[in-house]
């Protein structure tokens, strides 16, 4: 028997499956559901493992979302109960950051959102090579993992889970609750998945790189 994703490890085999998505980023270019925004690039590599390379443009963002337009936008996930698993690489090593989030507007306009964020070494600023909880929802959250500083440019797994009312990461052993971080908010609408690479500060020589390798998401 085999398993195509986490959720359907962890899910009993008697349960009513809910709206589901998993991608494997593989293939001659990035499937048709994904929309990518900004004026970087998003990538499917010809390299083992190689996965999808988002990069930015050297002062900036370039991401990956379900939204063409706002009035097309596609939001097929609960505010109050669902969870999206990502592995990723933040490889560009200073004055950059990576977003992973569940969100419920359109690029271009007002929204709220849950989700983690990655920061490498900027200036000395308060949130230099850690990982955090966000969320713009009900309240503000902004929680940092445990995860220590160096290990800030690894290849992590992120999972994001959303119950009534609270919103929690773990990196690095979804299962087991390494990483944990929660905090009493959620978005206030239903969302989609999101996936950011960008310039923290100043300019970057050839831009802000995440690679991206898996992204599943789906309804609890």
């Amino acid at each position: 028997m085999s398993f195509d994703s986490v959720y359907e490890i962890t899910t009993p085999f008697d349960e009513v499956k809910k709206q589901h998505m998993v991608e494997w980023f593989s293939g001659d270019s990035l499937n048709s559901r994904w929309n990518n925004f900004g004026s970087g690039t998003a990538v499917i590599q010809d390299a083992v493992d190689g996965g999808l390379l988002l990069t930015s443009p050297t002062n900036g963002a370039e991401g990956i979302d379900f939204s063409p337009a706002d009035a097309t936008k596609k939001r097929p996930f609960s505010q109050s109960g669902s969870v999206m698993i990502a592995v990723t690489q933040m490889t560009q090593a200073q004055y950059s950051v990576q977003y992973g989030n569940l969100r419920s507007n359109h690029h271009t306009e007002a929204g709220t959102r849950a989700g983690w964020t990655t920061a490498g070494q900027t200036n000395g600023n308060s949130g230099d090579n850690k990982i955090r909880l966000v969320s713009s929802g009900t309240a503000t959250i902004d929680v940092d993992t445990t995860i220590a500083s160096a290990n800030i440019h690894d290849l992590h797994v992120y999972k994001l889970e959303l119950s009534s009312g609270t919103a929690s990461l773990s990196i690095d052993g979804a299962l087991s609750g390494t990483g944990f971080a929660s905090g009493s908010s959620n978005p206030t609408s239903q969302l989609m998945p999101c996936l950011i690479s960008a310039t923290a500060e100043g300019t970057i020589s050839g831009g802000a790189k995440t690679k991206v390798l898996y992204c599943e998401a789906y309804n609890t």
